[in-house]
């Protein structure tokens, strides 16, 4: 089921990747109010999604949501803007959840990267810590246990075709926050 997601989100996930500001990240020149609207459309994106994904398989920890909430409290941003796109985005089945899911962990995989980066950006020297992007071990035992948990899945058919077309929609979901955001 793995690579049966990944094969179908291969290239939503090579899109959205290119259109996101995380590569300045990668190339120490973004801006603290460029990170900042960064972390924002992250907030926006994980904490819709997790709420969805909760409501479907009530085990799941939305912390994620809680590091990045933590990071923009400490540099005093708005979060409101959520409630403009909290009903853009539905999860209706644990199947669904499980797509949607993939995203989550896999994206937050990527962060790991970037966050080896972070500390040579000379704009967001001044934070003492980063709770989102920081680079903490922890942070990857989401997805291995995500891994582990979805080989122990036995999906239907149908329930095959809810997970993948959700892990795509999720990643358009995620392309339009951070266009719009």
């Amino acid at each position: 089921m793995l690579n049966k997601l990944r094969e179908a989100t291969q290239q939503l996930h090579k899109d959205i990747e290119g259109g996101n500001t995380a590569g300045l990240i990668i190339d120490h020149s973004i801006t603290l109010e460029q990170y900042k609207k960064l972390l924002l459309q992250n907030f926006v994106a994980y904490k819709i999604t997790e709420e969805k994904i909760t409501k479907q398989i009530p085990t799941y920890s939305q912390d994620k949501t809680e590091r990045l909430s933590q990071d923009l409290l400490n540099l005093k941003v708005d979060t409101s803007i959520v409630k403009d796109f909290e009903n853009n985005f539905n999860v209706n089945t644990p199947a669904e959840a499980w797509g949607a899911w993939y995203v989550v962990e896999g994206s937050s995989l990527g962060g790991m990267i970037i966050s080896k980066n972070i500390k040579e950006c000379k704009a967001l020297a001044m934070m003492d810590e980063h709770y989102f992007f920081s680079g903490k071990r922890q942070n990857v035992k989401g997805w291995k246990q995500y891994c582990k948990d979805l080989k122990s899945k036995d999906f239907s058919e149908k329930e095959e075709i809810e997970a993948i077309n959700k892990a795509k929609e999720t990643f358009q979901f995620f392309g339009r926050i951070f266009k719009e955001v």
